[in-house]
């Protein structure tokens, strides 16, 4: 009997215990799994409620940003737009989705459609990396729904996606290929104009504002020089209906921008700051950033003087190198090319000087180390030529030996024919400079 109420009492204890432990996950008297499907209802009721639609900014691990239409209806179907080309821009796509409960509220775009473009891990596709595509997802987490934005979390890759809730002229923008239009223009105004820039402070006068609107990298920076130091700041962007959208903001001493619109009839960018001021993206004839700072970097390492006289050549130097010329032709050579090839790293510049005799070209290669001071002060120290170069050493002495004897600066110059070019001056002697094409 002792033993049979002993097993009555153990009994009522776990059910006890168990009844406990239901109430112990409630919260406001709910089960989690009701409350996950109430969430999942509250946000499949704000997806399709969006008559006119959703803007898509997708922001992938891989680093860059991407701008979408999608407009969802209640037969769990989406249809799409995306910036990633001229077709996904003007060719709606129609795909499949599901709200599904996945440790938590979940999208899930479960046919393929536009965003899986960009998590396609054949290279091929859209030139993404083999097999991770652009590190983007097609399955999201519900964050947060606040107004007229929801923000998404990729279940995988930890990708950003904001849909913002479009008016009817948005998506009526959308829908009629504004999204091509716009890159185009926007591709377009970056390509004929390479020194923007925003006024900066008391500090740093100008900052450079440049993108990178590569699909593998969709990024903005700012670029500026603090103390003799170059600083970048970055940012990955979408395109949205009238500009740029970031994610987080692109920042510069504390000035944060988070948008960035287009006004196609005044040829005009303005940043918009995360408190709301707006500041305008000015055109500049040349770059921020100085010449000698750049020089021997990835941005730039040579100088190229062609054998076409540029109008920013100085006398003294067209008639050196006339003189050149006409001491090659009494070798039956001709002068063509010369580079001066910049390593800042090892602190070495090399003269290459490219002759011909008759159709065949031999190029001759002439090497200096250099010191540089703070403000882009070079002094050359020859080191070595090779064997070869005898020939016509004689014929390219003036030009060597200048370079030994002088100090020289660089800078940019506008040449009336040839645009922005770098630019070779001597320090001992001003009136002897040079220009050519900046690589």
């Amino acid at each position: 009997m002792k033993i049979k109420i002993l097993s009555i009492f153990c009994l009522a204890l776990a059910l006890s215990s168990c009844k406990k432990g239901s109430e112990d996950l409630m919260i406001d008297g709910k089960l989690p799994e009701l409350r996950s499907q109430e969430s999942l209802e509250t946000y499949g009721k704000a997806l399709t409620s969006a008559s006119n639609g959703w803007a898509g900014y997708l922001f992938t691990e891989g680093g860059g940003g991407y701008g979408f239409y999608m407009d969802f209806n209640d037969q769990d179907r989406v249809k799409m737009l995306a910036e990633i080309d001229a077709g996904t821009a003007t060719d709606i796509m129609e795909s499949t989705y599901r709200l599904k409960a996945v440790m938590g509220p979940s999208l899930i775009f479960d046919t393929y459609n536009y965003l899986h473009l960009l998590a396609d891990p054949n290279s091929d596709v859209v030139g993404g990396t083999a097999g991770v595509g652009f590190k983007s997802d097609f399955e999201f987490e519900f964050s947060s729904l606040k107004g007229d934005t929801v923000k998404l979390v990729g279940k995988k890759r930890r990708s950003d996606l904001f849909l913002v809730k479009l008016n009817a002229e948005q998506q009526d923008f959308y829908l009629k290929g504004g999204l091509k239009t716009l890159v185009s223009d926007l591709t377009t105004y970056f390509n004929a104009n390479k020194n923007l820039y925003i006024t900066g402070n008391a500090e740093v006068s100008k900052v450079q504002f440049s993108v990178n609107m590569a699909l593998n990298v969709k990024k903005a920076f700012f670029t500026w020089v603090e103390n003799g130091v170059v600083k970048t700041a970055e940012a990955p962007f979408a395109y949205t209906t009238n500009g740029m959208f970031f994610n987080k903001p692109l920042v510069f001493n504390n000035i944060a921008f988070k948008t960035i619109t287009w006004d196609k009839s005044k040829n005009l960018l303005t940043a918009t700051t995360t408190t709301g001021k707006q500041i305008d993206i000015l055109r500049g004839d040349l770059p921020i950033i100085p010449l000698h700072i750049l020089m021997g970097t990835d941005r730039f390492k040579t100088i190229t003087v062609f054998s076409t006289p540029f109008q920013t050549w100085s006398t003294s130097f067209t008639a050196m190198r006339a003189t050149m010329s006409t001491s090659l032709t009494l070798n039956t050579r001709r002068l063509g090319n010369i580079n001066f090839i910049f390593n800042d790293e090892i602190k070495q510049m090399k003269i290459t000087v490219t002759t011909f005799r008759s159709i065949l070209p031999t190029v001759s290669e002439f090497v200096y180390n250099y010191t540089k001071t703070v403000d882009g002060t070079y002094d050359f120290e020859f080191v070595n030529t090779e064997e070869r170069t005898a020939v016509i050493l004689n014929a390219v002495l003036p030009l060597t030996k200048i370079f030994a004897d002088h100090k020289f600066t660089l800078d940019y110059k506008l040449d009336p024919v040839q645009g922005q070019v770098g630019s070779i001056t001597s320090v001992d002697d001003p009136n002897y400079y040079l220009s050519g094409e900046l690589k």
